[in-house]
């Protein structure tokens, strides 16, 4: 079987994400999408959302997406989310089964700047996504490593248990969390940017600022 680890916040879940995941499994249908939601992530601000709210938050939309899977192994640890720790510790799981590792254009052009970067290839595969104005970096260790084990086609690395990166381009939703929180907190309301389940559960629990009152435009 093959493995694909969609990694972030989730704070909150919003239709991008389940997006890049159904675009996963629309790529290789016979893949597990693994939703892992980072503790402490070292490159970003402490969630707004607490750890078991993201968690609930997650459940609530697996409820209706049974293809995906939620992995709270990060949540389990009391050191910073590192990439590389994660995957050792899916790769003694696996065995030789095929890993893919999903990563943003932006991100993958800062890799070098990872916890023990170089070692990621040797335990996962890495499937770098982008729009169709996305670069891949041209220059650097970066773009290097990119060259030395690139595959022409990404659904290639369904063949690799580790080793080689892919680059695909499709349509993504210009959706952020940080932007939906930047709403909820200026009294406007995010529908129609994350399903209705997880603005239900916001408005509940009166997640990023929510007040009791009704937001402008809900």
């Amino acid at each position: 079987m093959v493995h694909i680890i969609l990694g972030g916040t989730f704070d909150p879940v919003h239709l991008g994400h389940l997006r890049m995941a159904q675009e996963m499994l629309n790529r290789f249908p016979e893949a597990e999408v693994s939703l892992m939601p980072a503790a402490y992530p070292p490159h970003r601000p402490t969630p707004g959302a607490t750890t078991e709210q993201r968690i609930d938050m997650l459940k609530l939309v697996l409820e209706t997406s049974p293809n995906f899977v939620l992995d709270t192994r990060e949540l389990e640890r009391d050191e910073p989310s590192y990439s590389v720790v994660t995957l050792r510790n899916i790769r003694l799981e696996i065995g030789d089964n095929p890993l893919i590792f999903l990563m943003g254009t932006d991100a993958f052009s800062k890799l070098d700047s990872w916890y023990h970067w170089r070692e990621l290839l040797d335990l996962s595969n890495i499937l770098v996504v982008g729009r169709p104005s996305s670069e891949l970096p041209q220059q650097g260790p970066v773009a290097e490593l990119y060259q030395a084990h690139k595959v022409s086609n990404p659904q290639d690395l369904a063949h690799h248990s580790c080793g080689k990166i892919g680059f695909c381009e499709m349509p993504q939703l210009d959706i952020s969390s940080t932007y939906i929180r930047q709403q909820i907190k200026s009294g406007f309301s995010p529908r129609f940017l994350l399903p209705d389940v997880i603005l239900d559960y916001i408005q509940k629990h009166g997640l990023y600022g929510y007040q009791s009152h009704s937001p402008k435009g809900n």
